[in-house]
C-alpha cells in the first residue's frame, strides 16, 4: 500500500487484491480512504461487497444552452427561477453592469486575488487557477470572462474556456466578493455566461470540474446549487476523454470531512452515466432531499464508523 495525502485527506492506494484482503477497519484513524485506482471492471462485485464503491475521480457538470434564455429556465424549478430574477433585481439595484471581455493579463490580475480570498477561506481549499496563472496566460485567446463591475471595481467574475472540438464552453473558473455572495451574484454571472456561449453557437456549457467526495474540496452545497441551476453531473472523462479516471473507494473515517459526506457512485456494472448518491454519516437520520438530483439512480446511506449500511 503507498499512502498519499490530498488536500488535508489521507489516502491509502492499493491495487484490487490487496483491497480485497485486507482488514481495512484497523486504519480507522491513520487514513481517511482506502482507494483502488482504475479497478478493473470484473472485480467490481467483489469490491462493493467489500464497501469499496467504483465511481469517477471528477464530476463534470453539464447543461444544454437551448435555442435561449427562456429555454434553459424552463427546465428549473419555480423557486429558482424566482432565485435568479431576485439575484438579478439586486444586481441592478446596486448598479452592477455585467460584461464579457477577454482574458488578458489585466484582468487576471484584478480575478485572483478574488479568487484567492474565496478559497481561503474554506477548509480544503485549493486554489487551482492561481495554480494555473501562466497555462491561463498562454491559452488567453481561447478563454472569455464574464464579469460583473461595481463603478470598475471587480465584483465577481467567471472565466470561460471555449472547446470548439467537445461543441462546449467550459466554466472553469469563478468567485464573486463575499458581500456579493449573499446576494447571489453568481446566478447573474453563470445566466450571463450561457447566453454568451449560445451566441457563440455551442449546444453545451458545463459548470466546472468537482473532485467526487462532496465534504471535502467541493462542500455537499456547491452540489445542491449546481443541479437546481438545471445541470446533470456526469463522470469528466465521458464530456472530454482527456480528463477524468475511475476508483474505488473505501471511506474509512469523516474526521477530516464533513458530516454527512457523499460521492456519486456508478449505479450499473459498468462505467457509465447512470451514478447513485453515496450518503455517509456517523448518525442515523441523514436528511438526503438536498441531494436528490433529479439525475441521481438512487441512494445508500453508510452510517461511519459502525459499518452499517441502510439501502433505499
Amino acid at each position: 500500500m503507498e499512502i498519499t495525502e490530498f488536500r488535508g485527506i489521507r489516502i491509502g492506494l492499493v491495487d484490487a487484491a490487496e483491497a480485497l484482503g485486507g482488514d481495512w477497519r484497523a486504519y480507522r484513524g491513520r487514513l481517511d480512504v482506502v482507494r483502488v485506482p482504475d479497478p478493473p471492471v470484473g472485480h467490481w462485485p467483489l469490491l462493493r461487497e467489500a464497501g469499496f464503491l467504483p465511481k469517477p475521480f471528477l464530476v463534470t457538470w453539464v447543461a444544454g444552452t437551448g435555442a435561449g434564455e427562456e429555454e434553459f429556465l424552463a427546465r428549473l424549478s419555480a423557486k429558482e427561477r424566482q432565485n435568479i430574477r431576485t439575484a438579478r433585481r439586486r444586481a441592478a439595484a446596486e448598479g452592477l453592469t455585467v460584461r464579457t471581455l477577454p482574458v488578458d493579463g489585466r484582468l487576471l490580475e484584478a480575478f485572483l486575488p478574488l479568487y484567492a480570498a474565496r478559497v481561503a477561506g474554506m477548509r480544503h481549499g485549493w486554489a487551482v487557477a492561481a495554480e494555473q496563472k501562466e497555462t491561463l496566460m498562454r491559452a488567453a485567446g481561447e478563454h472569455f470572462a464574464v464579469c460583473a463591475y461595481d463603478r470598475g471595481e471587480l465584483a465577481g467574475c467567471c472565466l470561460a474556456w471555449e472547446r470548439p472540438h467537445l461543441s462546449a464552453v467550459h466554466l472553469r473558473f469563478s468567485a464573486v466578493d463575499p458581500r456579493r455572495r449573499e446576494s447571489s451574484l453568481a446566478r447573474v454571472l453563470y445566466l450571463a455566461a450561457a447566453q454568451a456561449a449560445r451566441e457563440r453557437g455551442y449546444p453545451t456549457i458545463t459548470l466546472g470540474m468537482d473532485p467526487n467526495i462532496y465534504g471535502h474540496v467541493a462542500k455537499p452545497g456547491l452540489f445542491g446549487f449546481k443541479w437546481r441551476l438545471g445541470f446533470t453531473g456526469v463522470p469528466s472523462q465521458s464530456v472530454d476523454p482527456e480528463t477524468g479516471a475511475d476508483h474505488a473507494d473505501l471511506l474509512l473515517d469523516l474526521d477530516r470531512l464533513s458530516d454527512p459526506s457523499f460521492f456519486l457512485a456508478y449505479a450499473g456494472p459498468r462505467p457509465g452515466r447512470d451514478l447513485r448518491l453515496e450518503v455517509f454519516s456517523r448518525g442515523g437520520h441523514v436528511d438526503t432531499r438536498p441531494f436528490e438530483a433529479p439525475f441521481v439512480r438512487g441512494r445508500t446511506i453508510h452510517l461511519v464508523p459502525e459499518e452499517v449500511a441502510v439501502a433505499r
